[in-house]
C-alpha cells in the first residue's frame, strides 16, 4: 500500500511539472507571435534566450520519469502513464524550439531597412497552432479524450492554410526579386508554425494514449 501511495504522489508531482512546462511553452509561442506581429527584435531575442529554461524543464522531467521507473517499477497503465509523459515532453520541447526558430528568422528580417508586409495568413496559422497547443494541454489537465480528438482534427485546417500560403509566397518570389530574402524568411516562419501544429497534434495524440492505452487512429 505504501508503494502505491508513493507512486501516486510521484505522479501527481510529475503532472504538475508537465503543466508548468506546458504553460511556459505556450507563453513562448504567444510571445513569438507578438514578436512576429510587431516585428520586435527585443521580444524575439527574449524568446530565444528563454528556450534554455524549457530545455532544462524537459531534462528535469525526463530524469524524474526515469527515477519513477527505477524506484516504482510500474506496469500496465502506470507504466503507460510514465512513458506517455516522456513522449509528450519531447513534443513540448520541440514546439519551444520552433518558437525560437521563428524568432531567429524575425531577427533576420529586422536587419532589413525596408521590410515587406507580413502576410496576415502567417499570423492566422500561428494563432491556430497556439489554440491547438492550448487545447491539447487543457485535454491533458482535464483527462478529456474528446477535447484531445478535437485538437487532432484541427491539424488538417492548418495544413491546408499552410499549403496555400506557401504557394502564395513562392509566387511572390517569382515577381518580387528584390525581396526574395525576406520572403524566404517568411516561408521558413510559416513552416515552423506548421510544425508547431504537428507537435501540438502529437501532444493531443499522447493524451489519447494516456487515457485509453491505444494510439489514436486517423480515419481514412
Amino acid at each position: 500500500m505504501a508503494t502505491r501511495v508513493e507512486f501516486t504522489r510521484e505522479m501527481s508531482l510529475l503532472h504538475q511539472e508537465i503543466i508548468r512546462m506546458g504553460a511556459t511553452v505556450e507563453n513562448a509561442i504567444t510571445e513569438a507571435i507578438a514578436a512576429l506581429t510587431d516585428m520586435d527584435p527585443d521580444k524575439a531575442a527574449e524568446v530565444i534566450k528563454n528556450d534554455d529554461v524549457i530545455d532544462e524543464m524537459e531534462r528535469l522531467i525526463d530524469k524524474h520519469c526515469v527515477a519513477i521507473i527505477a524506484r516504482q517499477q510500474p506496469v500496465a497503465s502506470d507504466l503507460r502513464d510514465v512513458t506517455s509523459t516522456l513522449k509528450l515532453i519531447t513534443d513540448l520541447e520541440r514546439i519551444a524550439d520552433h518558437a525560437s526558430d521563428i524568432c531567429e528568422r524575425i531577427l533576420e528580417i529586422c536587419k532589413n531597412t525596408e521590410r515587406i508586409t507580413i502576410p496576415h495568413e502567417i499570423v492566422t496559422i500561428a494563432n491556430l497552432a497556439l489554440n491547438m497547443l492550448h487545447g491539447a494541454l487543457d485535454a491533458y489537465v482535464a483527462h478529456d479524450e474528446e477535447k484531445a480528438t478535437s485538437v487532432i482534427s484541427m491539424d488538417d485546417k492548418v495544413d491546408d492554410l499552410y499549403n496555400r500560403l506557401k504557394s502564395y509566397l513562392v509566387h511572390l518570389m517569382s515577381v518580387d526579386s528584390a525581396n526574395v530574402g525576406q520572403l524566404v524568411e517568411m516561408l521558413l516562419i510559416a513552416k515552423y508554425v506548421e510544425r508547431i501544429a504537428d507537435h501540438a497534434q502529437n501532444v493531443a495524440e499522447w493524451v489519447v494514449f494516456h487515457i485509453q492505452g491505444r494510439y489514436y487512429t486517423h480515419d481514412v
